[in-house]
C-alpha cells in the first residue's frame, strides 16, 4: 500500500462494487484534471481500483496492516488471516527484496519503481515481528497477559491488585 491516499469509503457492511461511484471520486480529487474524465485520471495516475488519490506512492515497510492483521487474527482465531498474512509477506518480499536486505520502493503503482537505499528500523523492529507473531503459538505473546506499545514491544498487563502497595498498617 502506499503512504498516503484516498479510496473509495464503503457504504455499509455490504460493500459492492460500484464503478460510476469509484469514478465520480477519483474526479473528486483529480483537480485540474477532471476535466480529462476519470478514465484519464485513473489511467495516467495508474489508480487500482478503489484508489481515488495516491499522494505518496512510495511503500516504506510500515507494520500496520500486518498489525491490524494479528490482532484480528488472535481476536477472531479466524485461521484464513493466517493465509492471508502470508501472502502480505510473500508480497512485501517479492517487490522489496534485495541481495541482502528488504528495501523501501519509490512507486507501488510501478513495477519498474526503484528501491531505496535504505530501510526503516520499524522493518525488524514491528512489521517483521508481527509477521513472526501471527504464526507462533498464540500463548508465546498472549494477549490476554500483554500488550504491545506503539512500538510492538510487548508490555505485561497487571492484574488486578497486582503491583499496589497495600495501605494497610
Amino acid at each position: 500500500m502506499p503512504e498516503t491516499f484516498f479510496a473509495l469509503p464503503c457504504e455499509g457492511q455490504a460493500c459492492t462494487w460500484d464503478e460510476a461511484k469509484w469514478h465520480a471520486d477519483v474526479l473528486k480529487y483529480a483537480g485540474d484534471d477532471a476535466l480529462l474524465g476519470a478514465s484519464s485520471v485513473i489511467q495516467s495516475r495508474r489508480l487500482p481500483p478503489g484508489f481515488s488519490s495516491i499522494d505518496d506512492r512510495r511503500y516504506i515497510l510500515r507494520p500496520e496492516a500486518i498489525e491490524s492483521v494479528f490482532v484480528l487474527y488472535r481476536v477472531t482465531g479466524d485461521a484464513q488471516l493466517q493465509d492471508k498474512a502470508w501472502q502480505m509477506f510473500l508480497s512485501i518480499n517479492k517487490h522489496t527484496e534485495t541481495g541482502i536486505a528488504n528495501a523501501a520502493i519509490s512507486d507501488i503503482t510501478d513495477p519498474s519503481a526503484s528501491k531505496s537505499d535504505s530501510i526503516e528500523s520499524f522493518w525488524t523492529a514491528e512489521t517483521l515481528k508481527y509477521f513472526y507473531l501471527i504464526f507462533s503459538d498464540p500463548d508465546l505473546v498472549s494477549l490476554d497477559d500483554y500488550v504491545f506499545n506503539t512500538e510492538a514491544h510487548p508490555l505485561r498487563r497487571l492484574t488486578h491488585g497486582a503491583g499496589r502497595r497495600s495501605t494497610a498498617a
